[in-house]
């Protein structure tokens, strides 16, 4: 669990509740990590191992068993530090982060199956890229404005950075179904209704 139950109760309710002011159907998907990339850093610290002994051998006296000693030494330290999400955001560019936060962020909306609906809303929330995306249906990206559904994001960041996930979700789910009600109010809902409205993956 990301977020504890009682918060994720809390975050479940606020969806319900702005799930009342519109039909469109509003979704949200909380995860850890949108790139993960364990492959990448365990091969990098294996081949930084396999290069150690070279220089040790041209440049020093050391025997093959401290050599050897010092290969797995720079094994693990690899392994351990590259495990450690904080180095990874550092290492892994800005760019391929947002660009991992995006295309994961399109495959959930059709995993949720609202790429079925006409004008039902995703938000994806990745927290170790600090990344924010909502995702709207064909009918919604026609009735709102990119630049309104930016607005959302950009409000819910800093609290999001500052480690308040439940209040940057809250205020999403209430954003987002504000901007909805105008242009699809309450009524038959677009799609069946959802059981569950907040996941975490």
């Amino acid at each position: 669990m990301i977020v504890d139950p009682a918060a994720a109760a809390r975050i479940e309710a606020a969806y319900d509740e702005a799930q009342l002011k519109t039909r469109a159907p509003i979704m949200c998907v909380l995860t850890s990590a949108s790139i993960s990339r364990d492959a990448e850093f365990l091969l990098g610290a294996c081949i930084l191992a396999l290069a150690t002994p070279l220089p040790l051998l041209l440049f020093t006296d050391l025997s093959a068993q401290r050599i050897y000693i010092a290969q797995l030494l720079v094994a693990i330290l690899a392994g351990v530090i590259g495990s450690v999400p904080w180095v990874r955001r550092l290492i892994v560019p800005k760019r391929a982060q947002r660009s991992a936060g995006h295309r994961a962020a399109l495959a959930q909306f059709v995993v949720r199956g609202l790429d079925r609906s006409q004008c039902g809303v995703l938000v994806y929330v990745s927290l170790a890229e600090h990344y924010i995306r909502i995702v709207p249906a064909e009918d919604a990206a026609k009735a709102v404005a990119q630049e309104q559904w930016q607005s959302a994001v950009d409000d819910a960041l800093p609290p999001l950075a500052a480690g308040e996930t439940e209040a940057a979700l809250t205020g999403l789910a209430d954003r987002c179904a504000d901007l909805l009600a105008k242009p699809f109010p309450p009524g038959a809902p677009a799609e069946p209704p959802q059981r569950q409205r907040f996941h975490q993956i």
